[in-house]
């Protein structure tokens, strides 16, 4: 109640202060003094409440007629036109403190939008510099609201798949409250809970449900079609994103099937040119044998070839699980030179370990098909005679496994891209057999477990291969901790 009366008191007191100061001070005239208290009443008007405005008003009027009208030290007046200047002032005073209150009123309004906007704006931006994860966009429009907004607990339905997202896992919005306002397609207010429904033209997109001071009518429906042109843009690039998916398997499929199709035109007429004349019955033992041996050699490049496909489809499925044990280099190494078979007897391959031979924490079958793509690669692309060195050191918790090979070498195009599957440099396919899977199974291999390989290489001056991976002692103790 003390409180409620201040402002008034303060009124009444300024008005009381100016007619003092122009009786004793400034000794000015009746006219001079109802200019100073009609520009007191003007500024309570623009920056007190209405009630106080008023209250300064008819305090003005009464200290008009105390001071300067006479009779002067009395509420009396002996002339009609002095009851006819009071009746002015006071007119001309309520009329200015109606017309201040309502400059502040819209005043005050004009801030309030402008607030509202820039909290909109700012829930744009934050939608537009959402990175598109999953689910990411809906999260930032539930936790921005809650900070532009000074919420307490903040929901979003997507009526698209289901699912709420919340600010807090145990608030006080129930899902029926979301389900009703996307439903009746109406704003719904209990107490400090808001819902409204999301929707965009006439698709409803789902509903939002707040807790908290209740907001404008104007900045709620803005809210909600803020959210509603959020959630279609984020609806919009999951559909895009899901139909290059499926471009880009559909082409993947296409080149897969090409290039495998290519591949098996060689082995498989290899194999019916040799069948046909074991068939006529019309060869020497020698020659016999000689044909077995190319039908066993095509057998093998086939089984190879189908190999690696499923192979390649199953790691980036991620159906494979990595049974990661500690396994020594020199072990991987050499499995992967008898993985090889004949082909590795084409050229003398080096293996240099520095020290001990070191550990690493991998799933040893993968590790060795890794490495055996490298050298197969290797092979190809080399002259027949020509050295191939395998290598490996361990530095900084890491092991490096290095296959170098003396061949042409790679053009810096080709570096960038000679890990992208059925990629082959233009001038290989004509003498090399091959698919491009080989080394886009090693750079999957070797990202699954958490490593790198990267490639070196100088046109004349041949190519290093580098896979990186951790060392059994460094990934055990990471798994531990």
């Amino acid at each position: 109640m003390r409180k409620a009366l201040l402002g008034p008191l303060a009124a009444a007191a300024g008005s009381l202060a100016i007619s003092v100061l122009c009786f004793s001070v400034l000794h000015s005239n009746a006219t001079i003094a109802a200019l100073f208290l009609l520009l007191g009443v003007m500024l309570a008007g623009t920056y007190a409440s209405r009630l106080e405005a008023i209250t300064a008003a008819v305090t003005a009027t009464l200290c008009l007629d105390f001071y300067f009208i006479p009779p002067i030290f009395k509420i009396s007046i002996g002339d009609p036109q002095g009851w006819i200047a009071l009746g002015v002032f006071l007119a001309v005073s309520l009329i200015a403190t109606n017309l201040a209150a309502r400059l502040r009123r819209q005043r005050d309004e004009m801030a309030a939008r402008q607030s509202d906007s820039e909290k909109l704006h700012a829930l744009n931006r934050a939608i537009l510099l959402s990175d598109g994860g999953a689910h990411e966009l809906q999260r930032v429009l539930v936790n921005k609201c809650i900070e532009l907004f000074n919420l307490d607990e903040a929901a979003l339905f997507e009526s698209a798949t289901g699912e709420i997202y919340r600010s807090s896992p145990n608030g006080a919005i129930a899902e029926t409250d979301l389900r009703k306002a996307m439903h009746y397609g109406s704003l719904e207010t209990t107490g400090r809970l808001t819902a409204i429904p999301i929707t965009l033209g006439n698709k409803i997109y789902g509903s939002f449900a707040f807790v908290g001071e209740p907001l404008s009518l104007g900045l709620v429906q803005g809210l909600g079609n803020t959210i509603a042109v959020g959630l279609a843009q984020a609806q919009t690039q999951h559909a895009a994103n899901r139909a290059e998916a499926v471009r880009r398997s559909e082409e993947l499929k296409s080149v897969m099937i090409d290039a495998l199709a290519h591949e098996l035109k060689t082995p498989l007429t290899a194999i019916e040119a040799a069948a046909d004349m074991l068939h006529s019955g019309r060869v020497s033992p020698e020659q016999r044998d000689d044909l077995i041996d190319v039908v066993q050699q095509e057998a093998q490049r086939l089984r190879r070839l189908m190999g690696e496909a499923i192979h390649l489809a199953r790691i980036e499925a991620k159906r494979f699980k990595l049974e990661r044990e500690a396994a020594p280099v020199d072990g991987l190494i050499r499995a992967a030179i008898e993985a090889l078979g004949q082909r590795a007897q084409s050229h003398p391959i080096r293996v240099e370990i520095a020290g001990n031979a070191p550990l690493v924490f991998a799933d040893p079958e993968l590790i060795a098909e890794l490495i055996k793509q490298l050298l197969d690669n290797a092979l190809k692309y080399s002259p027949a005679g020509k050295p191939i060195t395998v290598s490996a050191e361990k530095e900084s918790g890491l092991v490096s496994i290095a296959v170098r090979d003396e061949g042409q070498g790679l053009t810096e195009l080709e570096q960038r891209r000679v890990f992208d599957k059925f990629y082959r440099a233009r001038r290989d396919h004509a003498g090399v057999q091959g698919t491009g899977m080989g080394l886009a199974i090693a750079r999957e291999i070797a990202e699954a477990h958490g490593g790198t390989v990267l490639v070196e290489s100088q046109l004349g001056h041949g190519s290093r291969f580098t896979v990186t991976l951790p060392a059994a002692a460094m990934a055990e103790s990471t798994l531990k901790s």
